[in-house]
């Protein structure tokens, strides 16, 4: 969801005083609490809806814009709208949705995510702008300050898919790194999810005698994106905590590994072009943002069980040493040129 908030954005700017509201799922509306593009956020639980969730939106709007291929939005967003705007394959089994909406358009998969979903606004003859958008305010950037301080960096290992975890050894070596050779805190996120919470139980396990840095409590999303901002950098998987910090623009480094970054990569904000990443492995960097992924010729293979592996591990994240990251994160991170040397509040 906070990959389609270009969205919003390009329709302020063309129309000022249009009024933008979402149809999310429910428990993921916080990524769009602060957002100033957004009027109104509604909720719907995951499955098939209800319909008092259909009638919140039926027939009140004048456009009606999908960002996914789901059946589910598809018809949402022809039931909101006299004009629908939205995705299909175009296959045999994908083709009805051809005919429910008013534009139907092909859900290319080849292209990053960001361009793939401004292409939506196409019909409507506005301009894209290219920047995602995550805000924060005052009181957030007050808490997370009196928690935190400013000398340290933000460290999020959490993800419920295996296929992007990276070990527990891993992350405790990583922290340790940091505060050894840098001076600063190694800060863990933390988490309101029992599985997350499980993971970093792990991590400090693994950190034996050493006690982990960590959030007080878990944070909400504005908080989190306050303490990212704050920090002199981050480092997590591919997830959305990593897409908040890049649209935050704080230096930072993505742990990928099957996964096409190509598609998925976190977005250097200003991109003009359709694809700030390549198709192949290996470290690739825009601005601050530094991805890390093997360059096996293997990766990235877009799978969720490795197809090498012999212990049910995914190699190509196993394989990441610590070290090796710890470099790059030394180089990329703590030397780039940071526009901000404190915690600046947007207050929108």
């Amino acid at each position: 969801m906070l990959l389609s908030t270009p969205l919003a954005l390009s329709i302020k700017q063309r129309f000022p005083n249009a009024r933008v509201d979402y149809l999310v799922f429910k428990g993921t509306e916080g990524i769009l609490e602060k957002n100033p593009h957004v009027h109104r956020v509604h909720t719907l639980a995951p499955g098939l809806g209800s319909p008092k969730a259909f009638s919140k939106v039926f027939g009140r709007y004048d456009f009606a814009i999908g960002v996914n291929p789901s059946d589910r939005t598809a018809i949402y967003a022809a039931a909101a709208a006299r004009h629908s705007i939205g995705f299909s394959y175009l296959l045999g089994h994908d083709r009805w949705k051809t005919r429910l909406l008013s534009d139907c358009r092909l859900y290319d998969d080849s292209k990053h995510i960001v361009p793939l979903v401004l292409s939506q606004l196409e019909p409507l003859g506005i301009a894209p702008e290219p920047r995602v958008v995550i805000k924060f305010d005052q009181q957030d950037a007050a808490f997370t300050r009196g928690e935190l301080g400013n000398n340290y960096v933000v460290l999020h290992p959490y993800t419920r898919q295996s296929y992007k975890y990276w070990p527990a050894e891993s992350w405790a070596k990583f922290a340790a790194l940091v505060e050894c050779e840098t001076g600063m805190k190694a800060v863990f996120t933390r988490s309101r999810s029992a599985h997350d919470e499980q993971q970093f139980s792990d991590i400090q396990k693994a950190a034996g005698n050493t006690r982990l840095n960590s959030f007080s409590r878990p944070f909400t999303l504005t908080e989190l994106a306050a303490a990212i901002r704050g920090g002199h950098g981050y480092i997590g998987v591919d997830t959305v905590a990593t897409h908040m910090a890049a649209a935050l623009e704080v230096p930072l480094i993505a742990l990928f590994g099957p996964t096409f970054v190509h598609n998925w990569g976190p977005w250097p904000n200003g991109w003009q072009t359709d694809n700030p990443y390549g198709r192949t492995g290996g470290i690739q960097q825009h601005g601050g943002i530094t991805v890390v992924q093997h360059d096996w010729p293997c990766v990235p293979c877009g799978l969720q069980a490795c197809p090498i592996s012999k212990r049910n591990k995914i190699e190509c994240m196993e394989a990441l040493s610590p070290r090796a990251v710890f470099v790059e994160f030394e180089k990329r991170v703590l030397g780039f040129n940071k526009p901000h040397s404190s915690m600046l509040l947007p207050a929108l």
